[in-house]
């Protein structure tokens, strides 16, 4: 597997790294911790809703949580839709930083080698499984909700 092979030495990524995707793994991380934090409390929602016993004073009730949460859960989605776009913009400034060193090191005696790609390389895989990790638990919780939701109106429907 890829992970065990490569040699992970976080200061050499994080150096030769531009202060675009520097600021972008620091913005990366402070949105993981919201989304995480507000998925957690929309399954915490969730629980405690299919806890209760549902009477028929309560079921606009808990249709109009199931509706808020259902809003909650897409606007996790866009944000990381949007995070995923802002990663394809800091990768390509990146491979363009890339370019440009490898044409200003063709001038020198040492030119560059396949070695001034791992840093990007590694930048890929850090956020590509920030973001498997958003997406899966993101899915998880909306497919419960949709779940509950599906069950609330067959609930109601006599």
């Amino acid at each position: 597997m890829f992970i065990l092979t490569v040699q992970w030495d976080l200061r050499l990524a994080w150096t030769p790294l531009t202060i675009t995707a520097k600021v972008y793994i620091l913005c990366l991380l402070a949105a993981t911790v919201y989304s995480t934090y507000s998925l957690a409390r929309i399954a915490l929602r969730l629980h405690q809703l299919l806890k209760k016993d549902v009477t028929q004073t309560d079921e606009k009730n808990v249709r109009f949580q199931l509706i808020q949460m259902t809003r909650g859960i897409e606007t996790s989605r866009q944000f990381h839709t949007l995070l995923f776009l802002l990663f394809g913009v800091c990768c390509a400034n990146e491979m363009l930083a890339i370019l440009r060193a490898i044409k200003y090191s063709a001038m020198s005696l040492s030119g560059a080698r396949i070695e001034v790609f791992g840093p990007v390389a590694a930048f890929a895989f850090v956020v590509f499984v920030v973001l498997v990790f958003l997406h899966t638990f993101q899915w998880t919780v909306a497919a419960r909700l949709q779940s509950a939701f599906a069950a609330n109106t067959n609930h109601a429907v006599p």
